[in-house]
């Protein structure tokens, strides 16, 4: 059994596992670990189980994007040392085939009979997906008998009709992801089309009319940095205007530095935590929900899972990645959908994980502090909404809550 994630908190600790969190008094942990009268009475409520995950398909229906953001991990040029900076030099261009859709469906088949996978989940990813709607509905259409329970997509949402939020929420897609920069002013600044406007009104817009017509359910992932951090409060405020019929999760994450110019002056600190907090206490009492942050990279079912066995990547022109950070790279696939994965050897320095190129925000003790102390508030805000003071058990659990955590997706 993994150990699971143990949190300190004012008032005892917080267990997470297997997507569960309890809150536990100060006697269930000794030493960092659960003592074991607490995990065996964890473990007797089920506390530890966990439903089999589906297998978790990434697919760039186009590598192509219709904005320029300086910071983006496909950017292969810094976007001062482009010749259009609205435009700089990404990965190469690639649209999904009608062939490889086909090519896709067999190969999911194939592995999740191989790994006795009975269930799919599915991420449409670009790029900007958007610039291929037709293979986005159609993998949708053709994946949907494999056992499909989740499909997602990350948008900017510049292209998002309300005709064509309806047609891919019929053809199965529940949620999209959509990224903000800032405020109006500081997102304005940085998510630009390539010709320098900017897109805060048209992405609130074209989300807004989307509500209307579907049940959709949307994650607003909030890119921070030292240029943006101090206009957040407004964008909650307008993000929490939306009306929508699910109330949107709302994320945090910092920018990386992959090194394409773009450099992110924040770093992981009690200072930052502390900024974090009162911006989630305010979403919070604005109506949205803001999972935990999680483990810093971990379980990703992506790369977490060597040669394919628990997800693939897979990019526009049918080649296999272990990771969404280096598809489109050549230089980095680990196979293709004709010829399935590559000899372990081969593929052994290429199989990358998250963030693999960027600059780390803090030394490992620091970041894991920080994930602490920012998802110890959350779980205590949701505590605190969900029960009133509940009296131990005899065996120092004290309450158990579903805790949904918030994956690492990159900004797009």
């Amino acid at each position: 059994m993994t150990q699971p994630r143990l949190i300190p908190a004012s008032d005892g600790w917080w267990c997470l596992a297997s997507g569960k969190a309890a809150h536990l008094p100060s006697v269930a942990v000794s030493e960092g670990r659960l003592v074991e009268p607490a995990r065996r009475t964890l473990q007797e409520r089920g506390f530890f189980d966990a439903p089999t995950p589906p297998f978790a398909l990434t697919v760039l229906t186009a590598t192509s994007c219709n904005l320029g953001c300086a910071y983006c991990f496909q950017n292969t040029e810094p976007s001062h040392a482009a010749k259009n900076p609205f435009a700089p030099a990404r990965i190469d261009r690639r649209l999904l085939a009608q062939d490889d859709i086909e090519r896709i469906t067999s190969f999911v088949q194939e592995r999740m009979t191989t790994l006795g996978a009975e269930k799919l989940s599915l991420l449409l990813f670009g790029g900007e997906p958007l610039l291929n709607p037709r293979a986005c509905t159609e993998l949708l259409h053709r994946l949907s008998p494999l056992g499909l329970v989740n499909a997602q997509m990350i948008s900017n949402t510049v292209l998002l009709t309300p005709k064509l939020a309806r047609q891919l929420h019929e053809a199965g897609l529940r949620r999209i992801q959509v990224s903000f920069d800032g405020n109006r002013a500081d997102h304005d600044g940085t998510r630009i089309d390539h010709k320098g406007a900017g897109t805060y009104d048209r992405i609130l817009r074209n989300v807004a009319r989307a509500a209307q017509e579907t049940a959709l359910k949307w994650q607003f992932r909030v890119n921070v940095s030292h240029h943006n951090i101090n206009g957040l409060d407004q964008l909650i405020d307008e993000l929490a205007s939306i009306p929508l019929a699910t109330p949107a999760t709302l994320s945090l994450a910092l920018i990386d530095d992959v090194g394409v110019g773009y450099e992110n002056q924040l770093a992981y600190a009690d200072q930052l935590a502390d900024r974090f907090l009162r911006l989630i206490d305010h979403a919070l009492d604005r109506g949205l929900s803001v999972p935990v942050m999680g483990a810093p990279l971990t379980d990703c079912p992506f790369c977490g899972g060597f040669a394919g066995t628990t997800g693939a990547v897979v990019n526009a022109d049918g080649t296999l990645y272990s990771c969404w950070e280096t598809a489109g790279r050549p230089e980095w696939s680990v196979g293709n959908l004709i010829d399935g994965y590559l000899p372990d050897e081969t593929i052994n320095d290429k199989w990358v994980a998250c963030d693999y190129a960027a600059k780390s925000h803090g030394a490992p003790e620091t970041t894991r502090r920080f994930y602490d102390q920012v998802d110890c508030h959350i779980l205590d805000r949701t505590h605190r909404a969900s029960t009133t003071s509940p009296r131990p058990s005899p065996a120092g659990v004290a309450a158990t809550t579903k805790s949904a955590h918030s994956p690492s997706v990159p900004p797009q």
